[in-house]
């Protein structure tokens, strides 16, 4: 008896050990900054209780799937409360194995099958030939479009038509090689991503939009070519630049401009135009309203009238009715300054998750204007001006959050691009592409993740230009009496106080998770006010809001089962520490 005892006791353990293999659901994940590619998708997935993590908290995304476990994902994805009513016959396949029922379900409804010697293999690594059959057996995808494949195909027939049904759907893709790679092993991250794709059209990628900022000189030209074919071209810099501009829309293949705009019109962004007006045919024209006394201005509107494009002049707000795929909106236009730069048309372009912001030769004031009424937030910044100081503030630089900034200029005797600016977008910590630097510039996204396929801009390039990056100035370490009032593991958050009678400036400070093993380290230019708190938050949802509230991070940092908080000051000294 007492044997027996044990026996059930050990069986017992085992089977709760296996049950938290995957059994946690919507967890905080605390391992999926490795992964930000995938995060929303597994929580999502997570949120309908179709995915799990491990029993420790996390869910290891990068650990390869197994053919269970993405059975358990599909039977749970698409038979929620289900069982079978056979036994699949598998002879490696006990009742007593945790993915009996999910195996079980998932053979009798078609979506797996079983290998010539009577096995299943259930802890085997699947392929992403595997993967593409597998969900095309279990959702029936129809092809979407014709497709050229890949060249990497030949040894997989039995998987090609799946994997060509998937690629049309964008729900499992190539490689920019060309290649499938049908028989590498997928992971538990690149698995979950195929699945919510195929049941949530959403998160799939976009068809790609390409941005080309075309090196015409001092000046600017900008095209646009959508995912349905569909073009703009945005200015056309000076005269001289026209044929230029007519030689690269031939070599794309480019025949036909369904919308021009002309931003304003300064010289050295419709000059160009003229050139572009006679060779290239031009289905309607956006202009910024406002007139010059220039022959280029009078030569432009006269092309214009003779060949009869439509014309019509961008109003602020508005929405241009261009492509369903893109959103493409007016931020700035017609202005009563006398000034021609402030009446630039301005527009932002977002093809799904990433957005453009085409400024061009919009003043400051103009970018003050923008902020207060408009969500000006974008990935790729074309910085106004040409770079020059009357543009691209610090404020502007703050709310647009770019991550891209792109100069169009050419040599030029106003200093283009201004020292400072490029400065600024530096120590923001966007990355910096120049047209002298680097020529033409295309930017292809497809709606989550963007391409640049020029070398950075690194303060030097051909047209004299000569910025180094300011030497950051060495931090002065302070330390003080600050004390960890509070730590919620649920919630994600430590509040922190000064307990000094001065204010404690934080650059060089870091918060520890200890379990997590991440570290926080406090914005340079934070200064924590004598008698006052601020929260440090993570997780979704958690917003960053100084003085009183830091964002550490949208994924989640805590371990919920135990952990502890230690703040440290600039020497590495530990001030206080916090244990739940």
């Amino acid at each position: 008896m007492k044997k027996l005892f044990s026996f059930l006791l050990v069986f017992s353990l085992m089977f709760s050990l296996l049950n938290n293999i995957e059994v946690e659901a919507h967890s905080h994940f605390t391992d999926l900054d490795k992964v930000p590619w995938a995060e929303e998708e597994i929580y999502y997935l997570s949120d309908l209780n179709i995915i799990n993590g491990y029993g420790n908290g996390k869910f290891g995304p990068k650990d390869n799937i197994t053919r269970a476990q993405a059975a358990l994902m599909l039977v749970k994805a698409l038979y929620p409360g289900e069982t079978a009513t056979k036994d699949p016959g598998f002879n490696d396949l006990s009742e007593d194995n945790f993915y009996y029922d999910a195996i079980a379900l998932a053979a009798e409804k078609g979506l797996v099958n079983g290998y010539p010697d009577g096995t299943f293999r259930h802890n085997a690594y699947i392929t992403r030939a595997e993967t593409a059959v597998m969900i095309d057996n279990a959702y029936n995808i129809n092809r979407k479009r014709s497709t050229n494949g890949f060249k990497d195909l030949s040894n997989v027939p039995w998987a090609l038509e799946s994997i060509l049904d998937l690629s049309s759907h964008k729900i499992l893709n190539g490689y920019t090689d060309g290649t499938f790679r049908p028989k590498n092993n997928i992971t538990r991250a690149e698995f979950s991503v195929v699945l919510a794709y195929t049941i949530n059209p959403d998160f799939r990628p976009l068809d790609d939009l390409s941005v080309h900022f075309i090196d015409v000189g001092q000046g600017d030209s900008i095209l646009l070519k959508s995912p349905s074919g569909k073009t703009i071209l945005i200015d056309g810099g000076r005269k001289s630049a026209g044929q230029v501009v007519v030689d690269y829309l031939a070599q794309a293949g480019i025949t036909s401009i369904d919308l021009m705009v002309a931003t304003h019109p300064d010289a050295d962004h419709i000059g160009g135009l003229i050139d572009v007006l006679e060779q290239v045919q031009v289905q309607k024209v956006l202009d910024s309203g406002k007139s010059h006394t220039t022959d280029t201005y009078y030569e432009y509107l006269s092309l214009i009238d003779q060949k009869d494009i439509p014309f019509e002049t961008a109003v602020e707000g508005s929405i241009l009715e261009f492509d369903d795929v893109l959103n493409i909106k007016v931020l700035n236009a017609l202005n009563s300054s006398s000034d021609l730069n402030e009446s630039s048309v301005v527009l932002k372009v977002s093809h799904g998750e990433i957005d453009f912001m085409l400024t061009g030769d919009a003043s400051v004031d103009n970018e003050a204007e923008m902020i207060q009424k408009y969500d000006v937030e974008a990935e790729i910044l074309k910085l106004g001006h040409h770079g020059s100081s009357t543009s691209t503030s610090q404020s502007f630089v703050n709310a647009v959050n770019p991550e891209v900034g792109i100069l169009s200029y050419g040599n030029n005797s106003y200093g283009h691009p201004n020292s400072e600016v490029v400065n600024r977008m530096w120590d923001f910590g966007s990355t910096l592409y120049s047209t002298c630097d680097a020529g033409s510039i295309m930017v292809t996204t497809n709606g989550k993740n963007y391409n640049v396929d020029a070398d950075p801009f690194t303060g030097n390039d051909s047209c004299g230009t000569d910025v180094n990056p300011e030497p950051e100035p060495e931090p002065i370490p302070v330390t003080g009496n600050l004390d960890i009032t509070d730590l919620s593991l649920s919630d994600e958050y430590v509040t922190i106080k000064n307990m000094d009678t001065q204010d404690i400036p934080m650059g060089g400070w870091k918060l520890v998770s200890v379990e997590g093993n991440q570290t926080f380290y406090f914005p340079g230019d934070f200064v924590l006010k004598k008698g006052t708190t601020v929260k440090v938050v993570a997780g979704r949802g958690a917003t960053h809001n100084p003085p009183s509230q830091l964002l550490w991070s949208n994924a989640y940092i805590w371990n919920n089962s135990g952990d502890a908080a230690r703040l440290y000051d600039p020497q590495g000294k530990l001030i206080d520490a916090l244990a739940k």
